[in-house]
């Protein structure tokens, strides 16, 4: 590989031309060469240079993979079917990207809720309702792990919580919030999603993923803990959901026992 000369970088009358290119970790190609301070350097749009110390510039040229990739459309993370509120309320599957984002959207919405369910139980100002909300947001918080990864009975368990919660205001002549009945419709559609997502296959071995980053907190708590916890919590997180939902059934059963036993002493002559 040769490189033709620049103008104003090498030419007659400079010593100094680029070297060989040497192969790179990443399968590269590296070009060094040397420049004087003055002057604007034109170079090709393929290479990516970075200005490694005075009158040094490093040169990277992308691999062939790599080049082959961004071509086909194969190497970006804007691979997602569906826009963000399809994607919340009527969710498909039709590559990887759909999976990891569908998983992420499902633990954020689990996270989400959980930290109200804290924030109610916080601001109930009573020990016994505090303990029973943030027992319902540890419920959720590991079954968001759950969800990410593609459990869908988690999804249904949650969905099935939380629904019974919604029943207990009809049961005591009530009719449940606006916001209550949109999350319930979107914990719904998670289920869905966490369905669709535990059922997709590649099409063909070693297809391109999407990767789990572990950079940064968010990268950690979002793509990394789900991972190595889902394993371990999988098995207490369905028994203490079972245990929540049965407590629900039972409360909305009693409400309802109760508002028919008053109906119908109020019917009597």
């Amino acid at each position: 590989m040769r490189v033709p000369p620049v103008p104003g970088i090498w030419g007659p009358g400079r010593p100094r031309t680029p070297t060989r290119p040497l192969p790179d970790s990443d399968g590269s190609a590296r070009i060094t060469g040397y420049a004087s301070t003055a002057g604007r350097f034109a170079l090709p749009a393929q290479y990516f240079f970075a200005k490694s110390a005075a009158n040094r510039l490093t040169f990277r040229a992308p691999s062939a993979k790599l080049a082959c990739m961004q071509t086909l459309g194969l190497s970006g993370e804007a691979k997602r079917s569906d826009g963000w509120l399809k994607s919340i309320f009527w969710p498909t599957v039709e590559n990887a990207w759909d999976v990891n984002y569908l998983g992420q959207q499902g633990f954020w919405i689990c996270l989400l809720i959980a930290a109200l369910q804290a924030l109610v139980g916080m601001l109930s100002g009573r020990p016994i309702l505090l303990v029973v909300y943030l027992a319902v947001a540890l419920v959720f918080v590991l079954g968001g792990m759950g969800v990410r990864e593609a459990n869908w009975p988690a999804a249904a368990m949650i969905f099935a919580i939380f629904f019974t919660d919604i029943l207990y205001p009809l049961a005591v002549g009530r009719f449940p919030g606006f916001l209550s009945i949109l999350a319930a419709g979107i914990l719904l559609s998670n289920v869905r999603a966490a369905f669709l997502a535990s059922e997709w296959r590649p099409a063909r071995e070693g297809e391109d993923r999407p990767t789990r980053f572990s950079e940064t907190f968010r990268d950690k708590l979002v793509d990394q803990w789900p991972a190595k916890a889902w394993p371990v919590v999988q098995a207490p997180f369905f028994a203490l959901a079972a245990l929540m939902l049965l407590l629900s059934l039972v409360a909305v059963g009693g409400a309802l026992w109760h508002r028919v036993g008053a109906l119908s002493g109020s019917l009597r002559p």
